[in-house]
Parts: structure tokens; C-alpha cells; sequence
């Protein structure tokens, strides 16, 4: 699985690609594994520059283990069985937006 985060502030974020080793996604699609670090920005390239950011390159980890409480397509047993998500940097706290409703 492969997850992808534009929550750049967080420590498990590396180049927009989330390093976690447990993910926790809540009913409401929030990542409630997000830590802020105190020494990461949060990326706004995308509000000012018409660059895209540098991204690291895919990273399967068949060891990841990513509990999901949503009401979701890829939720089973409360484990995600997507091949990778995206979360964004929507709110305070990020946002699972690979959801999709049963």
C-alpha cells in the first residue's frame, strides 16, 4: 500500500508520501495518526506557485497496518484493503479522500 499526504506539516510526511507504520482513519475520514512536527511548514506551493512539489517515488509496505472506521467500499473489518490512498490537507487535520461510499 502506498499513501500519499499533502499534510507536509506532519512528521511522517517525506516528500508528500507518508511514512507511518500504523495509519488510523476515523468515521469522519480523519487521520488520526497526523502529527504536527514542529520544525515542517505546511506546503502552500500550491496556493502561490503553479510548480508541482517534489514527490518521493512509490513505496509499497506490505507492512503497514491502516485501520479505517469509515463506512467505506475498502473498509473491511475495519482494515483498509485499498492498494494505496490519498490523504489531503484539507482541514486542521487531514482527510482520507480516497473514500468511497458503500
Amino acid at each position: 500500500m502506498d499513501i500519499r499526504c499533502r499534510k507536509t506539516d506532519c512528521e511522517y510526511n517525506e516528500m508528500l508520501t507518508c511514512r507511518v507504520k500504523e495509519l488510523k482513519v476515523s468515521e469522519k475520514l480523519e487521520c488520526l495518526s497526523y502529527k504536527k512536527h514542529p520544525n515542517k511548514a505546511r506546503d502552500i506551493s500550491k496556493e502561490i506557485f503553479e510548480t508541482t512539489p517534489q514527490i518521493a517515488s512509490y513505496r509499497h509496505n506490505k507492512d503497514l497496518c491502516l485501520e479505517c472506521r469509515a463506512d467505506c467500499l475498502f473498509n473491511k473489518s475495519k482494515n483498509c484493503i485499498a492498494n494505496g490512498i490519498t490523504v489531503n490537507d484539507i482541514k486542521d487535520c487531514p482527510i482520507c479522500i480516497t473514500f468511497m461510499k458503500k
